[in-house]
C-alpha cells in the first residue's frame, strides 16, 4: 500500500463480480432470444410457403435437412439396438428419411450422394 488510508469495500468489489456474470448471462440470452426468433421466422416461413430459408454460405439448405433427418434414422437405429426403440420406430424412420429426401429433390435442392447410401 502507499500509505493512503482507504478502506477497500470487498462487498462491492463481490456485488461488482456478479453484476459481471449477470451481464454476461443477459447478453448469452440476448444472442440465444435472437436464434430463436430467427429460427421461429424460419419455421413459419416454411409452414407458409413450403420453402426451406435461403442457402447459408455455400451449400444449399437442403443438406442441412438431409444430414438432420439422417442422423435421425441414425439415432433411432442405435436405440432399436439398445432396446430403447422398435424395429417399426427404425423402419418408419428410414421412410421417413426417404420421404423427405424426396421432398427435398421435387422441390429443387440438392441431397448430396453420401446421404443416399
Amino acid at each position: 500500500m502507499d500509505g493512503t488510508n482507504t478502506e477497500i469495500d470487498a462487498t462491492a468489489i463481490v456485488t461488482t463480480y456478479f453484476d459481471e456474470q449477470l451481464a454476461k448471462a443477459r447478453a448469452e440470452a440476448e444472442k440465444a432470444n435472437a436464434k430463436l426468433a430467427e429460427a421461429e421466422q424460419e419455421a413459419a416461413a416454411f409452414a407458409e410457403r413450403q420453402e426451406l430459408p435461403p442457402a447459408v454460405g455455400a451449400m444449399k439448405q437442403g443438406w442441412e435437412v438431409a444430414s438432420w433427418v439422417s442422423d435421425r434414422a441414425t439415432r433411432i437405429a442405435k436405440d432399436a439396438i439398445d432396446g430403447k426403440a422398435t424395429r417399426e420406430q427404425y423402419g418408419q424412420a428410414k421412410e421417413e428419411r426417404a420421404a423427405v429426401f424426396a421432398w427435398l429433390e421435387a422441390n429443387g435442392y440438392e441431397v448430396p450422394a453420401p446421404f443416399k447410401s
